[in-house]
């Protein structure tokens, strides 16, 4: 409960007691959270000094695994780093004596024979600005639920595992907006015997999927596990019940097939006709025209009764939209439509409307999957006719006002930086393209990869590595495995064999100097992790990245979770993972979360196609939406709800906020949670907390 608790910037407290807490353990507690990157607000350390010493011992011990597993410090890196002394170690050889050393611990030469021993570092002196937690009272968790609940994007691994944690009783799946989270929840309240119902017949073959270990999202082939008497005819009935049957059918044949193969309708004629007429339809080949075929051949034909078509599904008029304003040089039905759609679809419809002139490129990633994206030069193909453009874009930002109306706001213009929750992220809960400002005392960044594979008795690797761009994202090298170094404004802190290890855990660190790579012409510097043993994420038992920054690179311990600014598992069926760039000219550092097609062998091989990659994928990140696209539709208001990127310069006191870096200890207000927000709908006005 902490951890749901914690990365939302809240912590649970202990209850008053006798006798309170003393003023030194009071102090070393606020050290100890100190150490990883966090402070309590000033209420909640109010709140903390009146509890008991022993509750306070108790406490802190449920407080500390929480905070060591959210930075990554419970993986002990720094122990599974070939030099110890990195990156001073490393820097003081040549290259002849780094290979000739990296070649013996290949051959299974123990690393301590060709390393320094472990020298003592001088204590860490300078910190990043803290993360603040405020307390949470007793409805905390219900609201955490609730917002999870109606998030209109997929959950990440960590949001599914507060799920997890956070349900207690029967869910009503109609509370759960995104359809994905809905099968997935239904694939677990099935198997702890839950009835649960889902509506169309996508969302079957998505459930069938889920209870079979596979993706609900169906972005990739998955496999069916044999059902039992009960589940097929479970999942008959729900087949038999379900709208548009034959035309689900008629879109993904191929997965139908494998689902109805493993059903056997035919057992059942009598009882479910609707299903085993599919059967015969998927298995003659015969035609079933519906909806999807005819929206292609309106469309085709530039016949308008494609709009009308369209609008009685509301998310196949919005993902058309730019197509029927092209094919029609207007928008038929828009406004009805804009209604029906929710907050979220709106806002990433309109930032595509205002991006799509000025894009280069258009971005395919198939049902979500980056690695088989194909980025194809624009030309004109994402232009459209200013009038109508501007004609739809009046009907949503007018719907969007509408729903706004009631909450007026004191807006921060650095919000824009903080990009809107997407559908195949996977790492954090915040969008990919949200950006994290580089302080002026930074000098260097730190990366780590670390894994741990089990006693499989063969070296595995999971390769951190960087790429360099000039500012026209020309390749001007790299750092990794096989490229110790970049010149002097980047290092490798060695290439472990996590075979000598009886749980096959590794780690490497690589260290960027931020003047240096300046100063060698570096515009852009993007961190990879890559599979070379090709074995993907989810094949190790656990595979963890984590990224720092400070001031003195030979100061504090080699992994300091005070200094951490990102730092996540790294799980999935995907051979890369590109978590972040870095913009040296802006100072800034701009998330991902993209599983880009790579060579896993090593990035040495990869600068070219990221060159032609990512200038495609930076225009995809600036097309989505942010915290601000939503915001400036409310009425603005210096004394309205604060809607900030932080709180640094002046505390937040009173009422609801929304303040995406919380780190003023003097703040004190309701947090609201955008979930429930972006779900809405023109029938779901916006409501945000009372203070």
């Amino acid at each position: 409960m902490q951890r749901a608790l914690i990365t939302r910037d809240l912590i649970a407290l202990p209850a008053p007691g006798t006798p309170v807490a003393s003023a030194a353990s009071l102090a070393t507690v606020a050290a100890n959270i100190a150490y990883y990157g966090f402070a309590l607000s000033a209420r909640a350390y109010a709140t903390l000094g009146g509890a008991g010493e022993e509750a306070l011992r108790a406490w802190w011990g449920g407080v500390e695994p929480v905070l060591a597993a959210l930075t990554g410090d419970d993986k002990r890196m720094a122990d599974f780093v070939v030099y110890r002394n990195f990156p001073a170690e490393v820097l003081a050889m040549d290259e002849a004596e780094y290979w000739t050393r990296q070649i013996l611990m290949y051959w299974g030469l123990p690393n301590d024979l060709v390393t320094e021993e472990e020298a003592g570092r001088a204590p860490l002196t300078e910190l990043p600005a803290p993360r603040v937690l405020h307390p949470a009272d007793d409805a905390a968790p219900a609201r955490i639920l609730a917002g999870l609940l109606a998030l209109p994007a997929r959950w990440t691994d960590a949001q599914w595992d507060d799920v997890a944690t956070l349900v207690r009783t029967p869910v009503d799946l109609a509370e759960v907006s995104f359809v994905d989270n809905r099968i997935r929840l239904a694939a677990r309240l099935l198997e702890t015997g839950v009835v649960a119902r889902v509506g169309t017949a996508t969302d079957v073959l998505r459930l069938a999927v889920a209870l079979s270990g596979g993706d609900p999202g169906l972005r990739g082939a998955s496999r069916l596990r044999g059902f039992t008497r009960a589940e097929r005819r479970y999942l008959l009935g729900l087949l038999e019940g379900a709208p548009h049957l034959l035309d689900d059918v008629a879109r993904r044949r191929e997965p139908f097939k494998r689902l109805l193969r493993a059903l056997h309708p035919g057992d059942y004629r009598a009882a479910f006709p609707r299903v085993v007429r599919a059967y015969h339809v998927l298995y003659t080949g015969a035609a079933t025209g519906g909806f999807a075929a005819d929206v292609e051949r309106l469309l085709a034909e530039r016949d308008p009764a494609a709009a009308p078509l369209l609008a009685t599904r509301p998310g196949e008029y919005a993902r058309r939209l730019h197509h029927l304003v092209r094919t029609f040089g207007e928008a038929p039905d828009a406004g009805p439509v804009m209604a029906r759609l929710s907050t979220l679809q709106l806002l990433r419809v309109q930032r595509h409307l205002r991006t799509a002139g000025d894009r280069r490129w258009r971005v395919f990633p198939p049902r979500g999957n980056w690695w088989k994206a194909q980025f194809v030069e624009a030309g004109d193909g994402l232009a459209l006719p200013a009038g109508p453009r501007d004609a739809v874009l009046g009907v949503i930002g007018a719907e969007l006002t509408r729903r706004l109306a009631g909450v007026p706001v004191a807006l921060d213009p650095a919000t824009a930086k903080v990009k809107l929750p997407t559908n195949d992220a996977e790492l954090a809960p915040y969008g990919r393209g949200t950006v994290f400002g580089i302080p002026d005392r930074v000098r260097f960044v730190r990366t780590a990869a670390y894994w741990a594979t089990g006693a499989t008795g063969a070296n595995v690797w999971y390769d951190n590595s960087w790429n360099f761009f000039d500012a026209a994202w020309r390749p001007l090298g790299e750092c990794c495995w096989d490229r110790e170094r970049f010149g002097a404004a980047a290092v490798f802190s060695g290439d472990p064999t996590n075979s000598k290890d009886l749980d096959g855990r590794a780690c490497q660190l690589i260290d960027l100097y931020l003047d240096e790579l300046a100063g060698a012409g570096v515009r852009y510097a993007v961190w990879s992790l890559l599979c070379y043993s090709r074995r993907t994420f989810a094949e190790a038992n656990d595979v963890h990245a984590a990224l720092q920054w400070g001031e003195r690179p030979q100061e504090g311990k080699l992994f300091e979770p005070g200094r951490t600014q990102l730092s996540f598992p790294v799980r999935g069926a995907a051979l890369a993972k590109f978590v972040a760039y870095l913009d040296l000219d802006r100072r800034e550092l701009v998330y991902l979360d993209a599983n880009l097609r790579a060579r896993v062998q090593s990035a040495s091989r990869n600068g070219e196609q990221l060159a032609q990659m990512l200038p495609a994928y930076v225009e995809y990140l600036d097309s989505l939406p942010s915290v601000h696209d939503l915001f400036r539709h409310a009425p603005a208001d210096p004394g309205g709800m604060p809607v900030r990127y932080d709180d640094t310069d002046a505390p937040v006191a009173g009422g609801p906020a929304y303040v995406f870096r919380p780190s003023n200890q003097d703040s004190n207000y309701a947090a609201v949670d955008l979930a429930p927000v972006l779900a809405s709908t023109g029938e779901a006005m916006v409501v945000l907390p009372s203070p």
